[in-house]
């Protein structure tokens, strides 16, 4: 009996120097990180995490401005990471070696989004990523231009009634995720969901998790998940809605794919959208180089958060800035009128849509301000050295996207500033290392193409329709989790143009 409490005794007290070790000492003592700048710890349970809830952080700026492009800071439990913005160390993470750099393990986005080309690695993402870029080519998003022009004219149809009504301030969270929603079943799967006219449990799914109010609770539930994950079983509300929304988001995915199999076995494939034609280039590949029916589920689910958030995110954002620069608002509804002197007939070929300059800067100067994916997340799958320091495998590796697109170095005295114009500048020295909304490299985002277009029509058609304002009074701010929307919604006064 006295052997048994001597050995409970000895592996309990094992187990506290271990996490005294690990949480205490290697970090600030014997981590190879520990020489490279950054903050202090804020604690032993989150480090610095609650930093990137704070306003004044802005997805690392602050940090980039006090410490420089490479800085060490403490995640959960103090394991030493790093957050980066140097455009050299970013080369050689996303294409120089990206399959050396692995997303960590992320159990709340995988059961949004799948395991499919957003979270396969190695020889998987080079095969699904092969097998998939024929489905986004030039001539298929050019026949995806009505659609966009369809569901954008509901929206506009909608938002008109509710200012004719009198409803002058209107909350366009809603009304923009439901139509970049429609438009990616439409243009994924041939399928309407007809979100912005009805009610859809799909949408509703989506809103529960994207635009639940963010909270420390929240976030620390979703870290703690990549470790523990049965902390998800925990009876909170969030997690029952989380479960809720995950089971209807597979539960449609299975559906949508079971119907297309069906349409292929009965002859009846014709569509062109994304996944009839994933299922057509799958049919005329070797085994080896298929994806599987599970794959293919997932390839769906990535598309339906992928497809619609972020083209939602940045529209919402394009709205607002362009609503607190009524001179840039101005300029760009004038190139509208030119080109559209009709604005019933607002029909415009693909070509015509990209040939409008000042609306090409508005999006660009968007995504630089408020990038739908402000921080990316990596991990090294063996040692590396930057510059001067040793950087041991496993170490959680955080690009900083929105630093690099606020870098006084690249963007000048106004970084700072909405300055659609800046892009006009021939000196402007923007490369696929320094500019990184859609990321670069084999892993960069294969619809990016698409979500351009997208948001071309639905600004264009917003903007030649409509005049935007601040309600006044009403504040708005970056959601800084889980998705970098307007919080709390984004609320605008609405006029319509009536020339």
């Amino acid at each position: 009996m006295l052997d048994l409490i001597s050995l409970v005794s000895f592996l309990v007290l094992g187990v506290i120097g271990w996490i005294i070790y690990k949480i205490f000492i290697w970090p600030f003592y014997i981590s190879p990180l520990r020489k490279i700048p950054g903050p202090s710890s804020e604690g032993p349970f989150y480090g610095n995490f609650k930093a990137f809830l704070a306003e004044d952080f802005n997805s690392g700026v602050k940090w980039v401005k006090e410490y420089g492009y490479l800085v060490k800071f403490h995640g959960m439990f103090n394991k030493p990471s790093l957050f980066i913005a140097d455009p050299k160390i970013i080369q050689e993470i996303i294409i120089n070696k990206t399959y050396d750099f692995i997303k960590p393990y992320n159990t709340t986005a995988i059961a949004m989004a799948g395991k499919g080309l957003l979270f396969s690695e190695g020889e998987d993402h080079k095969r699904q990523r092969k097998m998939m870029n024929p489905a986004f080519t030039h001539s298929n998003i050019k026949d995806m231009i009505p659609t966009f022009i369809r569901i954008t004219s509901t929206l506009k149809d909608l938002i008109e009634d509710e200012v004719n009504q009198g409803n002058s301030n209107v909350n366009f969270t809603s009304y923009i995720s439901k139509a970049t929603l429609d438009i990616i079943g439409s243009v994924g799967f041939s399928y309407e969901f007809n979100s912005l006219t009805s009610s859809n449990e799909l949408a509703e799914a989506y809103d529960s998790i994207l635009n639940s109010p963010p909270s420390i609770l929240r976030m620390t539930i979703s870290l703690l998940a990549n470790y523990v994950p049965f902390i998800r079983e925990i009876p909170l509300d969030f997690n029952k809605k989380f479960k809720n929304a995950c089971a209807v988001i597979n539960r449609v995915s299975e559906k949508l794919v079971e119907e297309k199999y069906n349409e292929a076995r009965n002859g009846e494939l014709k569509s062109n959208d994304l996944l009839s034609l994933l299922i057509e280039i799958n049919k005329t590949l070797p085994n080896e180089k298929k994806i599987t029916d599970e794959e293919l589920k997932y390839q769906i689910m990535t598309f339906l958060i992928a497809g619609h958030e972020t083209t939602n995110v940045t529209a919402c954002w394009a709205l607002y800035l362009l609503s607190q620069n009524s001179h840039e608002q101005d300029l760009l509804r004038e190139e509208l009128v030119k080109a559209f002197p009709d604005k019933t007939n607002f029909n415009p070929t693909f070509d015509e849509i990209n040939s409008l300059e000042y609306l090409n800067c508005v999006i660009k100067e968007t995504l630089r301000i408020h990038s739908p994916v402000p921080i990316l997340k990596r991990s090294n799958s063996k040692d590396k050295v930057f510059g001067e320091y040793l950087i041991p495998k496993d170490t959680e590796l955080f690009i900083g996207i929105s630093a690099l697109h606020k870098s006084p170095e690249i963007w000048g005295s106004t970084v700072d500033n909405f300055d659609p114009k800046r892009w006009l500048d021939p000196s402007l020295n923007v490369t696929n290392l320094n500019y990184l909304p859609f990321l670069s490299g084999p892993r960069g985002c294969i619809g990016n193409k698409l979500a351009l277009a997208e948001m071309k029509i639905m600004l264009g058609m917003l903007i030649r329709n409509f005049v935007f304002q601040p309600i006044e009074g009403f504040h708005i701010r970056r959601k800084l989790f889980t998705s970098p929307k307007p919080y709390p919604y984004l609320g605008l006064a609405v006029s319509i143009v009536e020339s």
